[in-house]
């Protein structure tokens, strides 16, 4: 297979000439690991049925194993996405919070390949309608490399979580 013209150095016979293609072997250099949990105020796993009317902690963790992450910059943006089951409005909870909080901006592997962010969600953050809404719930992450999506993504099916409110206004 001929190796494509240098975007680099369109106009240089010699690099044509000399050019070897390298597969590099991408799973052995880099291999992520990731987990997103919702948890309560002690840390630990949350119930599956939440008081709208309370806070909760989101924590996303990423491990970075391989050699070449140490030589990797970015940004990394999590998210978490709320599907409801019967009546309600899906949304994701950058819409709510705004994306910047949940974002580890700046990463450099050479810095450390443990990505932890634990985002607070504020009491009355998730809309809930009378008895509560059901919700199937997802965390979702990429990596950004010099302002563009990089194909560094993954997402996690969380489990369905019931948003409920102990006392609701009067509409």
């Amino acid at each position: 297979m001929p190796i494509p013209r240098s975007r680099c150095w369109p106009d240089d016979p010699d690099y044509l000439d000399g050019a070897t293609k390298i597969d590099l072997p991408s799973e052995k250099l880099l291999r992520a690991y990731w987990d997103v949990d919702i948890v309560d105020p002690e840390e630990e796993p949350s119930h599956n049925i939440i008081d709208a009317g309370d806070s909760f902690t989101v924590r996303f963790r990423l491990e970075l194993q391989g050699d070449l992450w140490t030589c990797t910059s970015g940004d990394w943006c999590f998210d978490l996405v709320f599907t409801p089951i019967g009546k309600g409005t899906g949304f994701d909870l950058s819409d709510l919070l705004g994306r910047d909080r949940l974002c580890r901006r700046g990463w450099r592997g050479c810095d450390g390949t443990c990505i932890y962010l634990a985002v607070e969600v504020p009491a009355n953050t998730i809309p809930v309608d009378y008895l509560g809404t059901l919700y199937e719930v997802g965390g979702k992450f990429q990596l950004s490399c010099c302002g563009k999506a990089a194909p560094v993504v993954g997402y996690e099916a969380l489990e369905e979580y019931q948003f409920f409110k102990t006392a609701l206004e009067d509409e």
